[in-house]
């Protein structure tokens, strides 16, 4: 079984869509996990109401009335601490609110790891930016940077992956979130665990309003100094 980690904070414009993801997945074996970062919009009531709704699936809901962090990368890391300790699936797919899984990324993904015997798996993705799908195909190589797959793309087995975790939880170069500190550990210490498929089984929407945005202008500073931590962690951590 797959446990899917979803981390929701004020998702309300795409959480139905990304709970329906789940639900319409071709094959059923799994488990969502459902974490809501204190949100002040109806996310959470849409998660409880899909709860009701759709019994047959498995899923645990856990609201987290006061955030604990003020900073949005250690509330991304807490939250998926959290929701890990309630999974009971060999592997962990995490799933941020605002993305979607394709139908047969579930099913695709059991077959990778039958076939495959690897621990980590990054797939493919449709990149939705303005209204405008690009299909996002990965290499392995040995130095990801300045490449970092989304978080949405991401699938390890729940030993190496609770291991992991916290190994790469952030104490400096906050600018650095989940996915890079991932891919760049990774890396590292745990190359040949890795695999990379280029079927896309993700839809990663890229929003204005996202705590991602202000990185992603390659003409910016802020991104040249995301990049570059990314590389220091690389090389220090």
């Amino acid at each position: 079984m797959i446990s899917i980690i979803i981390t929701n904070y004020n998702k309300e414009k795409y959480i139905k869509k990304t709970l329906e993801s789940c639900k319409n997945q071709t094959d059923q074996n799994f488990e969502i996990i459902f974490f809501n970062d204190a949100s002040t919009d109806n996310s959470y009531n849409f998660a409880n109401n899909f709860h009701y709704k759709n019994r047959r699936i498995k899923i645990k809901i856990i609201n987290q009335i006061k955030k604990k962090y003020n900073h949005s990368n250690l509330n991304q890391f807490y939250g998926v601490l959290t929701a890990l300790k309630f999974c009971k699936g060999e592997y962990i797919s995490l799933l941020d609110g605002d993305d979607f899984f394709l139908p047969n990324k579930i099913k695709d993904l059991n077959h990778i790891i039958k076939l495959k015997k690897k621990k980590i798996i990054y797939n493919s993705y449709v990149l939705n930016q303005k209204k405008k799908e690009n299909i996002r195909k990965f290499k392995k190589r040995f130095l990801i940077w300045p490449t970092f797959p989304p978080t949405s793309c991401l699938t390890v087995e729940r030993k190496l992956f609770k291991k992991i975790i916290k190994n790469i939880f952030p104490r400096n170069n906050l600018t650095c979130y989940l996915d890079y500190r991932f891919a760049t550990y990774v890396c590292k210490y745990h190359y040949e665990e890795v695999y990379y498929t280029h079927k896309k089984l993700t839809v990663y929407n890229q929003e204005n309003d996202g705590v991602d945005f202000q990185y992603r202008n390659i003409n910016r500073f802020l991104y040249w100094k995301r990049k570059f931590e990314a590389l220091k962690l690389f090389i220090f951590q």
